[in-house]
């Protein structure tokens, strides 16, 4: 792809959708704000967050599955969608209850908005300063001296691993993706061990500290559990409205009113 054309979002650009965010969150606080998340009007607002949050889990199946031709594409869209998606969701959720289970999921996605925000602008600059410095001293720096028979071996053994695995990838380039995992579960483990195994031999981790070393996982985490609490929402207000609304008036469009009195 021509670097020219390659999408992607300035710092700038991040710190706008960012204000964007945080404008929605002073509005949600706001004591001004008197519908309820069930009214029409936070419905909406709840429908249009719902499918604009749809494009990160795309972008996440997409890179994890190998079909994105275009990851810097669907990068931008990700972020994009995101921030937005965040703004719907907190004016529906205007004048709810924080501290509830959907309050959690709520200040769950503010967390992933805010600390995505943060590792590009910040964290991103200093992978590219790690890597550089690594290239000019010749590659990252182990923590202890290490058996260079040893590390040869593993990657023989990795090599040997991915020709079952996926034989037309190369060892220096592959990473597994989500089709590796469904496809060959056992040996994607065991390939990722090995990954593992010889970032720790290199001192990959250590170099990069811990920060570095564990953001991205940390952020695909609080996502995975972010949207298991949305499905988790969306299943309980429309087929248990009843159990949502506990002692007070079922205000939502919902499709049953199972588990009333639930919990009493």
């Amino acid at each position: 792809m021509d670097k020219r054309s390659r999408p992607d979002l300035s710092n700038q650009t991040i710190i706008i959708l960012l204000i964007l965010v945080i404008s929605g969150l002073v509005i949600a606080l706001s004591p001004v704000i008197e519908h309820r998340p069930g009214s029409a009007s936070a419905q909406w607002s709840a429908l249009f967050g719902l499918l604009a949050l749809l494009a990160p889990m795309l972008f996440s199946l997409l890179k994890r599955g190998g079909f994105s031709e275009n990851p810097p594409f669907w990068f931008v869209t990700h972020v994009v969608c995101a921030c937005l998606g965040v703004y719907f969701i907190l004016f529906h959720a205007a004048a709810g209850n924080w501290l509830s289970p959907p309050g959690a999921v709520l200040i769950l996605l503010l967390f992933l908005v805010i600390q995505g925000g943060f590792l590009r602008i910040s964290i991103s600059s200093r992978f590219s300063r790690l890597f550089a410095r690594s290239a000019i001293a010749g590659g990252f720096a182990p923590a202890t001296v290490f058996n260079k028979q040893h590390l040869q071996a593993l990657i023989e053994y990795k090599q040997q691993l991915l020709l079952k695995l996926d034989n037309s990838a190369t060892e220096a380039l592959f990473s597994p993706n989500l089709g590796h995992w469904m496809r060959h579960p056992w040996l994607t483990l065991c390939y990722q061990k090995l990954i593992a195994e010889e970032a720790r031999m290199i001192g990959a981790r250590e170099s990069a500290g811990f920060w570095l070393a564990w953001s991205r996982r940390i952020h695909m985490i609080a996502a995975a559990l972010f949207f298991i609490g949305l499905i988790a929402h969306v299943i309980v207000v429309l087929f248990f409205a009843g159990y949502a609304a506990g002692e007070g008036e079922i205000d939502w469009w919902y499709i049953t009113d199972y588990g009333a009195g639930w919990g009493r």
